[in-house]
């Protein structure tokens, strides 16, 4: 058994290759609601300048990232903010998005067999996220069909922490985990780097800092456990940042793919 009890992981960009989801998604929705705006053609972003923008903001919670984004965009030409509702325009990503999810939604290669191994060993897990329930029920159970969830998302019959309490005892079962919880920003009200997310997590779960491993592929990540205590933190390359990165940012190990990490947790 190892002394790691629990794994905390980011889910987009580390359990699941949402990256194209989340650059088309968003651009589409602000490309949609830019144009309802007046905002002229020429002065709408191609697809490569608001891919940079979001780049550079990326981390928070999705609707302040998208605000971010289009702040960042217009930095030069501040009279095109003039009158934008910014939630507004974050309504129009859900259907966006679960429109093009079945599409660009995928699980980064080895994810059924890491979260089996995990079962096998006896270790936790918690799925930290700045999304919102909706996003991990939808993402998840489209990159795992095993679990039988992938249209719960669009049962409107349904509450989303219904849907929620259906997927987590799902993935336990399906993966015999020991422990298993999901945290996201409808649970929480600070963001990443805080600690806010993994601290719940662990407190969940029943575990320290020094009991638990951090996976994640973006600096912010490797910032938040930081933040939380958390001594062993992996950073993954397969997402949004490279080995240099996220080594500068803390990242104890890093790995480019997920059959390197129960050497790391068992260690």
């Amino acid at each position: 058994m190892s002394e790691i009890k629990a794994l905390l992981s980011d889910s987009d960009g580390t359990l699941v290759d949402t990256v194209n989801l989340i650059r088309h998604g968003q651009f589409e929705a602000a490309h949609e609601y830019l144009t309802r705006h007046g905002i002229p053609d020429e002065s709408l972003p191609d697809y490569p300048t608001y891919e940079d923008a979001l780049h550079k903001v990326l981390g928070g919670r999705t609707r302040d990232t998208i605000e971010s984004t289009v702040r960042l965009l217009y930095e030069s030409q501040p009279h095109h903010l003039n009158g934008i509702d910014f939630d507004e325009l974050y309504a129009l990503l859900d259907p966006v998005q679960d429109k093009l999810a079945p599409d660009y939604i995928k699980p980064y290669p080895g994810l059924a067999e890491t979260l089996t191994h995990l079962g096998r060993s006896g270790i936790m897990l918690a799925i930290i996220s700045s999304g919102d329930q909706r996003m991990i029920v939808r993402n998840i159970g489209i990159a795992l069909p095993e679990l039988g969830l992938t249209t719960l998302y669009l049962d409107t019959t349904k509450s989303n922490q219904a849907k929620m309490d259906i997927f987590e005892r799902t993935v336990k079962e399906t993966f015999k985990l020991p422990g298993f919880t999901v945290v996201t920003s409808d649970d929480t009200t600070k963001h990443k780097p805080d600690p806010e997310a993994p601290n719940l997590a662990m407190q969940r779960l029943g575990v320290g800092p020094h009991e638990s491993a951090g996976l994640g592929d973006h600096s912010i990540d490797m910032r938040t456990f930081i933040n939380a205590g958390i001594d062993r933190r992996i950073g993954v390359t397969h997402g949004f940042d490279d080995r240099v990165t996220l080594e500068a940012a803390g990242a104890t190990n890093i790995i480019d793919s997920f059959g390197e990490l129960p050497a790391i947790l068992l260690a």
